[in-house]
């Protein structure tokens, strides 16, 4: 069973019991998926029971020490993966140092927080995303709503044969701008084109970094997860981590993970059969209709050639 850890031993904001993202961690149930939880500080040992991990928002400390940094980029260089997430004002207005982890993988948190003028859901500091480079995470995406969040900061200088680092987000050409902590004073600047989200291929791992805390919130639907496509990059990013196979072997046992659009009456009636327990879970059902589509049209064809 695929697994997905998350960090609780640095006082994070998101978390598996926290009701504010009932609806992000129920998505994660009803997907199959097995969710544990690191309370008590981070080792190579504890990440690697996990095929994702995920820190949601450090805050006010403990710190992540040098030693957990490591185990951090171990984990990731042999094959695990990472969904970094931080909020508006960075390391600074979170009193965290997730930087000094994200560095290592190319990308880090700007102290600030993003505007935009024209192109926004009900405020200016709600900004609508919607240039995207295509990637993966990508598909199906129009616009994101980054609701009280930070930008990022590429750095591609740390790319080799086995290091990518990409900017997949960006904020408008015209209209966006920030207000920055520039180590004494907020400073509103007029910038553009400020990267959104990060990936990162690290060794045989991947990471995802996101200023945003809010996208994966339940509590309001201008830019929470059923704003705009939020819910569905979220299902983008999981698949992506977790899509991992590096032989032929690897490709024959990992599941492939996908986002797939159910008709309603059809979605609705799969988690009614899911609850009177004619099947456990949703991939469970999808894989039985494909087997035997798969099935059908291998005697269509077999059909055809005695014909």
């Amino acid at each position: 069973m695929t697994t997905i850890g998350f960090d609780q031993s640095h006082n994070n904001k998101l978390t598996i019991e926290n009701t504010t993202f009932s609806d992000f961690i129920q998505y994660l149930f009803d997907s199959g998926f097995k969710l544990g939880k690191i309370e008590a500080g981070i080792t190579f040992e504890k990440l690697n029971k996990y095929d994702l991990f995920i820190i949601g928002v450090p805050n006010l400390g403990p710190n992540l020490d040098p030693d957990e940094i490591n185990d951090f980029v171990k984990y990731i260089e042999n094959g695990g993966s990472l969904l970094a997430i931080n909020d508006g004002g960075g390391d600074y207005e979170n009193k965290n140092n997730l930087s000094e982890l994200t560095k290592h993988f190319g990308i880090k948190f700007n102290s600030d927080r993003l505007f935009d003028n024209q192109f926004f859901s009900e405020k200016k500091s709600h900004p609508v995303i919607q240039d995207f480079k295509s990637h993966f995470i990508t598909r199906d995406l129009s616009k994101i709503i980054h609701s009280n969040g930070c930008t990022l900061v590429m750095d591609k200088s740390i790319e080799n044969s086995d290091i990518d680092v990409s900017s997949i987000a960006v904020s408008s050409e015209n209209t966006s701008w920030h207000k920055i902590f520039n180590g004494e004073e907020w400073q509103e600047k007029s910038e553009q084109h400020l990267p959104i989200i990060g990936a990162t291929h690290y060794g045989l791992g991947k990471v995802i970094t996101i200023g945003n805390l809010s996208i994966f919130s339940s509590l309001n639907k201008s830019y929470g997860i059923t704003a705009a496509d939020n819910f569905k990059l979220i299902s983008n990013m999981i698949s992506w981590l977790l899509n991992k196979a590096g032989t032929e072997e690897e490709q024959q046992i990992k599941p492939v993970f996908t986002t797939v659009a159910i008709n309603q009456d059809l979605f609705y009636w799969i988690k009614d059969m899911i609850h009177k327990g004619k099947w456990k879970k949703l991939d469970d059902i999808i894989n039985f209709a494909l087997k035997v589509t798969k099935i059908r049209l291998k005697e269509t064809e077999t059909d055809d050639k005695i014909e």
